[in-house]
């Protein structure tokens, strides 16, 4: 079983034992740092953000499910974090440069209350990204629909720690409470 399932059971189940003690989480081997624009236009350096915890989740604005339900998820999340929400910020990168320019981005971002960037680039900055992270999408081809194509695209969500390591991957279907707790155990972390 991966080391990531593994950290993302233990969560589950610290609320569940009463648990008072934080996990001990492992610096995964995905992710590393990147630029991208973002949102408003300018460039973004994931390095900027130490400090933080890190939420980094990758869609597109057109997507009709997974990514407005992670979104609307994540409103929740920073909504029960209370005062530890200010210590995160989340990162939607997009896998549909083509369409999401940062104006878009911005505009799909309004509709959720939470510390988001959109964050957008060339398909080969793009591609770099995914590829460090170990995400995945693929274009599909709708010739009859007035988008003309579909983004089929992994839904993992990566929580990193203030020094940037990536410590926990949500599945999908992870619950706020999930989230919420592996948040708290990375603000937590001294490793």
């Amino acid at each position: 079983m991966r080391a990531w399932a593994l950290v993302f059971i233990a969560l589950c189940a610290l609320p569940l034992a009463g648990c008072r003690h934080q996990a001990e989480l492992p610096v995964l081997t995905v992710g590393g740092d990147f630029g991208l624009t973002d949102h408003n236009g300018q460039h973004f350096e994931l390095s900027s953000l130490r400090g933080k915890a890190v939420l980094i989740f990758f869609g597109y604005t057109s997507c009709p499910d997974v990514c407005p339900t992670t979104l609307s998820k994540l409103s929740s999340v920073y909504k029960q974090l209370g005062g530890d929400a200010n210590r995160v910020k989340t990162l939607y990168i997009t896998v549909d440069p083509g369409r999401d320019t940062p104006a878009v981005m911005k505009d799909d971002l309004s509709s959720f209350d939470l510390d988001a960037l959109g964050l957008t680039g060339t398909k080969s900055e793009i591609d770099k990204v995914v590829g460090l992270y170990g995400a995945s999408y693929e274009i599909i081809p709708t010739p009859s629909s007035a988008m003309k194509y579909s983004v089929a695209h992994s839904t993992t969500l990566y929580a990193l720690d203030p020094s940037g390591r990536t410590r926990i991957l949500f599945p999908y279907d992870a619950s706020v409470d999930n989230i919420v707790s592996g948040l708290r155990a990375i603000l937590g972390s001294r490793t």
